[in-house]
């Protein structure tokens, strides 16, 4: 990607990792998995974006303990930022994980 060019990464969807797999972002979890060295769990939650005019998707894992912050330093390295609303419906997510664990705990 163009250094001189800021990106924008849109969230598009966040789905289990089986649900993912049966669809035509198959290829970019499974890179995902392979670069954290991730064992594939079905009921897992994957975060899916797109980085906007452009055709390229990111994957990201999900769970109660994401740090979106950390999430937002690998987009840096992309030269690539999340769109504000994006940024705001994951982080209301992730919340609502962290609360359905501790209930479940």
């Amino acid at each position: 990607m163009n250094k001189d060019v800021e990106f924008v990464a849109t969230l598009i969807s966040i789905l289990t990792v089986k649900e993912a797999l049966n669809s035509e972002m198959e290829n970019f979890v499974k890179v995902r998995a392979a670069i954290e060295n991730r064992e594939l769990k079905d009921n897992d939650k994957v975060a899916i974006f797109n980085i906007n005019s452009t055709t390229s998707y990111q994957v990201f894992f999900i769970d109660k303990d994401t740090d979106i912050e950390k999430l937002k330093e690998e987009f840096k390295k992309m030269n690539v930022r999340i769109n504000y609303d994006s940024e705001q419906v994951l982080k209301r997510y992730i919340e609502r994980l962290r609360k359905w664990r501790m209930r479940k705990t």
